[in-house]
């Protein structure tokens, strides 16, 4: 059963001009917080009214997709694409001219001159080109799996952002009714007509000025989140983020096996272009290759004569090893990142999913002890004060514990569902949760 703040305000209660500092008056006095504090127990928990608020989904595609980020994401792929471009393109020929005059005792050629133009075209030999073009392949595939794990790099800290935003919605609002339920408690209970009652007055007025000032804080933590998650989608008017109430996850509906976790499959990816990378490394220790086709003619007199030319390189300065080697070491680099990688994710899932197992049932005991108790604290508080068994002191604190465990139980399951997300990312199945 839920009690809204304008079912308190159809309770009968005597006016603040009512109560006298009588035996009589003091017990109509108890009888009002009686009345009060019954409401009080039968209240629930509320939500923060919004206007058309975001959901998990909409938000982890947002982040996702967010336009700058996924800008820098495209344009570090656009790099790798050029290089595959570059590998897939054959060398360029060369054109050279030369010209030659004899000297005064000329036994080469009978003319005046000579002038020769060659053409000379590298052969991409020993496999080159195709390795080139595997470790551009491999590259770009690598590059992409990269694209992916950043995207969903984005959207898990844009989930736990909203998590966070969820639960400062949800301490606000336990805040603003705790306030107003004290205020109403207050408005009738001050008395004005006795020296004696200072003391309540000033209690009551202590405590108001307490939850104000636990209200702006409230107000501060809010704003915070809110700015957080505008970052994080893009959205320049932060103070129209408004997300939907706290709540658990539900487990997702499909029952089919998890897809291969992204950042793993990266880690397989880069460890795949390394290797491909020491492929090309090795298919470029093999000397430099070229043909040219050679035209010469001469004048006074004119002759002509046509060539064939072969140039190889002699690796004997430089045989390459060294980009072998360097091509190694980044291979086994990626080898053990990706075997790092994968142990820390399995670390990770059984450490995530202890948190769950524990914080759920941190919240399923809370649920089960405290806050059937809670009801009959405040129930019990004011039927004590109601037959003058106990302070106005008493009753105040029934009020505080009763809001701060309401904040508690905000604590609990925002806990709870960080630790959920958490899982799902170690899991590698957050993108469930956004398709």
């Amino acid at each position: 059963m839920c009690v809204t703040p304008q079912a308190l305000n159809t309770i009968a209660v005597p006016s603040p001009s009512a109560f006298a500092t009588t035996d009589s008056t003091l017990q109509r006095a108890r009888a009002v917080v009686a009345a009060v504090m019954l409401a009080l127990a039968l209240s629930a928990s509320g939500a923060l009214a919004a206007t058309a608020p975001l959901d998990l989904r909409t938000t982890l595609r947002m982040a996702r997709d967010a336009e700058l980020r996924s800008a820098l994401d495209s344009a570090a792929v656009a790099v790798v694409e050029a290089d595959q471009r570059s590998a897939r393109a054959w060398p360029n020929p060369v054109v050279s001219y030369g010209q030659l005059r004899p000297g005064r005792a000329s036994t080469m050629f009978d003319g005046s001159r000579q002038q020769d133009v060659a053409v000379e075209l590298p052969l991409l030999l020993g496999g080159k080109r195709g390795a080139r073009i595997d470790a551009a392949n491999s590259a770009l595939d690598a590059a992409h799996a990269r694209k992916a794990v950043a995207r969903l790099e984005r959207a898990s800290e844009a989930g736990l952002a909203f998590v966070a935003l969820q639960a400062a919605q949800a301490r606000r609002a336990a805040v603003l009714d705790a306030e107003s339920r004290l205020a109403q408690l207050s408005a009738r209970l001050r008395l004005t007509d006795s020296r004696a009652q200072a003391y309540r007055n000033f209690r009551l007025d202590f405590e108001s000025a307490d939850w104000r000032a636990e209200l702006s804080a409230a107000d501060a933590e809010l704003a915070a989140a809110q700015q957080r998650l505008a970052d994080m989608l893009d959205i320049d008017d932060w103070r129209s983020v408004v997300v939907e109430p706290l709540q658990p996850l539900a487990p997702p509906a499909d029952a089919r096996a998890p897809a291969e976790h992204l950042a793993i499959r990266a880690a397989r990816l880069d460890e795949s272009a390394a290797q491909a990378a020491i492929r090309s490394a090795r298919a470029e220790r093999f000397p430099q290759v070229s043909v040219a086709l050679v035209r010469s003619w001469t004048h006074d007199p004119y002759g002509t004569a046509d060539g064939v030319g072969l140039s190889v390189e002699l690796p004997i300065f430089d045989s390459r090893s060294g980009a072998v080697d360097r091509a190694s070491a980044v291979a086994a680099g990626a080898r053990l990142r990706r075997q790092l990688l994968e142990v820390e994710t399995d670390t990770d899932i059984r450490s995530q999913q202890t948190e769950v197992d524990l914080r759920l049932a941190a919240l399923g005991s809370f649920d089960a002890e405290v806050a059937p108790r809670l009801a009959a604290l405040s129930q019990l508080a004011g039927d004590a004060y109601a037959e003058a068994h106990t302070s106005l002191a008493d009753v105040l604190d029934a009020v505080r514990t009763q809001q701060r465990a309401r904040l508690r139980r905000i604590d609990l399951e925002a806990g709870l569902v960080r630790a959920q997300l958490r899982l799902l990312v170690a899991r590698g199945e957050l993108s469930r949760l956004a398709d």
